[in-house]
């Protein structure tokens, strides 16, 4: 996991505290900055987990809302999020969205490995979400490439000049002339299997989007699933995918090969976007750059490429 060492300067913390102090009536403890997160920024005040979400893609408060929904229903290992006074679940702070949760005492299944009846636990749980009915405006999966831009910025970067400036960005402008035929040949193939499942007449309900051994915690009093800010109509695929992707759970029995292909492959261009778009502008060179770049490396391999 990367860990997130400091919020970003841009954001009014005081605001914050105030917003959290009002909207769910905290009287007691300051706003303590918790170094934890891949897609946020995590918070505790009271009894509350105050998450102010970097991932500005995606988190519609629907999908929250549906998660909310999806407890009252009667899964109750949905972690639901807290409306404020005014109803409202999703808010702003310094343009970034914040949910707020209640705190609890758990452990990210990532950090260990699960039982065989943990694994069906887990399982079942995703299962019973596909098959859910509630009322709700959730987007429907469409099978394209929301980060296709930053994909185009990625090769467009790898065709240019060599920058000047040296650290992350050189590194990073190596790394993608190397790769730039495997790159552009994944999004290639993604767009084929995009427009197949598309036009395959699938079923779809409601799914979770990232069900990874993060986001499944195990408390004294069971399993919770947490981060449902990717909450889309789509196929089980979506969610299988990274079961078996994070959980090293066989889940090819219950999946299409072309959809979990799809998912797989759109997956490994999601992250080479989401990295490239941050080194390709002088970084700090911090620790958390560091870990951001181990990530990358991941699917873009650069061990026989030289470092600067």
């Amino acid at each position: 996991m990367i860990t997130v060492l400091l919020p970003p300067e841009s954001v009014d913390l005081d605001e914050l505290r105030k917003t959290i102090e009002s909207q769910y009536e905290v009287t007691e403890g300051p706003l303590e900055f918790v170094p934890l997160g891949e897609d946020s920024w995590a918070f505790r005040m009271g009894g509350l987990w105050v998450s102010l979400r970097r991932d500005l893609r995606g988190h519609v408060p629907e999908a929250y809302r549906v998660a909310m929904l999806l407890r009252e229903s009667g899964l109750h290992y949905v972690l639901a999020p807290i409306a404020g006074v005014d109803g409202r679940i999703v808010r702003s702070i310094s343009g970034y969205p914040v949910v707020t949760f209640p705190l609890i005492d758990a452990e990210q299944v990532g950090r260990y490995r699960p039982t065989t009846d943990e694994v069906e636990q887990i399982t079942s749980m995703i299962a019973a979400v596909h098959s859910a009915r509630v009322p709700h405006n959730l987007p429907v999966e469409d099978y394209t490439l929301s980060f296709d831009a930053d994909l185009d910025a990625a090769i467009n970067f790898a065709d240019g000049s060599e920058p000047e400036a040296g650290g992350y960005t050189a590194r990073l402008f190596r790394l993608l002339r190397a790769h730039r035929a495997d790159i552009v040949g994944l999004r290639s193939e993604a767009q084929r299997l995009g427009r197949y499942c598309a036009t395959s007449g699938d079923a779809t309900g409601i799914t979770h989007g990232e069900p990874s051994a993060a986001n499944v915690l195990r408390t004294r009093n069971g399993f919770l699933l947490a981060d449902w800010g990717g909450a889309m109509v789509g196929p089980p695929e979506r969610d299988w995918f990274h079961v078996g992707r994070t959980l090293g759970i066989d889940t090819t029995s219950r999946c299409r090969p072309k959809f979990l292909r799809f998912y797989e492959v759109r997956w490994i261009l999601s992250e080479i976007a989401e990295y490239s778009s941050r080194f390709m502008h002088q970084c700090a060179g911090d620790l958390e750059d560091e870990a951001m770049w181990e990530r990358l490396r991941r699917y873009l391999p650069s061990e026989m490429i030289p470092a600067v």
